[in-house]
């Protein structure tokens, strides 16, 4: 029987707003309502999650930063898995001098190596370049969501010399091919990156992604691998997806993840994708 159900957010569980399609949420909580545990694996960091949180009243466990982190809603558990500090200012350096734009996530809030107003305005052209306009309200649409807790410095040695530890690094740049070949030259045995393309690179600790923080916390909840089920769409999603044999990808899932998962679904995270995955548990008769 499944006991717990462990979903990431964008492009899986949340629709291009950040809201629940409506059955996947009820459904959704009636599993929560009947014992099974919920467990948010998302990019994210906590400052882009609580806004969703609030909105649907979820207090679950979250692991958030590609699984750099490991927390609950009010922060009481809170393990981190930062990256080597050489190996951060060395990727960091290479990104920005190739004019990406930096988020730098921490276990202090976010940096960038440009300050907020250049920040916003070129977090605001990635996003019309992707989606158009109108853009949707939400956490990373508007300026107070987005820039919470965030901070500047001016080179990446400056967040090292504060003290902080870096847990992800969100990097992202207009033009795709000006930055060819870019993703080769941060191989480094200290971290791990995560790309389906070169204008949009995420990088952790190569010591957790999801997938393997997820194996250490269901062993901390004394859940066995086969009473777990998984939902998730990208590349960051792969690990986790192959490690637990009831694994989910919806329709728009990217191909690394739908190589990964076991099931691949008819339904796109806006149709509703986990409701369907939910179904095919409840006719397998583990919920």
């Amino acid at each position: 029987m499944i006991k717990c159900i462990v979903c990431d957010l964008d492009g899986t569980l949340i629709k291009s707003d950040d809201t629940l399609e409506e059955k996947t949420f009820h459904t959704l909580k009636g599993c929560i309502d009947n014992g099974i545990e919920f467990i948010i694996a998302t990019g994210r960091d906590i400052n882009m999650v609580v806004d969703f949180l609030d909105r649907y009243h979820f207090n679950c466990d979250l692991i958030l930063n590609n699984g750099a982190q490991y927390c609950n809603r009010n922060q009481t558990i809170n393990e981190i898995y930062p990256m080597d500090n050489q190996a951060f200012i060395n990727v960091a350096s290479i990104l920005n001098d190739h004019g990406y734009l930096l988020a730098i996530h921490t276990n202090q809030g976010k940096y960038s190596l440009v300050d907020s107003d250049e920040f916003w305005d070129y977090h605001m052209k990635l996003l019309l370049h992707s989606y158009g306009s109108p853009l949707p309200q939400k956490t990373f649409t508007t300026r107070e969501g987005y820039l919470r807790d965030f901070h500047y410095e001016k080179e990446p040695k400056d967040i090292i010399d504060k003290g902080l530890q870096v847990l992800k690094i969100d990097a992202r740049h207009l033009d795709a091919y000006s930055v060819k070949g870019v993703k080769e030259q941060l191989n480094n045995d200290a971290l791990d990156i995560s790309s389906s393309y070169e204008d949009n690179i995420e990088i952790t600790s190569y010591l957790s992604n999801k997938g393997k923080l997820l194996e250490k916390v269901i062993l901390e909840k004394g859940y066995k691998k086969d009473e777990i089920a998984v939902f998730g769409d990208g590349e960051n999603d792969s690990y986790m997806l192959k490690s637990f044999h009831y694994s989910f990808a919806p329709k728009n899932a990217g191909n690394a993840a739908k190589n990964a998962a076991t099931y691949n679904l008819s339904l796109t995270s806006e149709e509703g994708a986990v409701y369907e995955g939910i179904e095919i548990l409840k006719d397998l008769h583990l919920i």
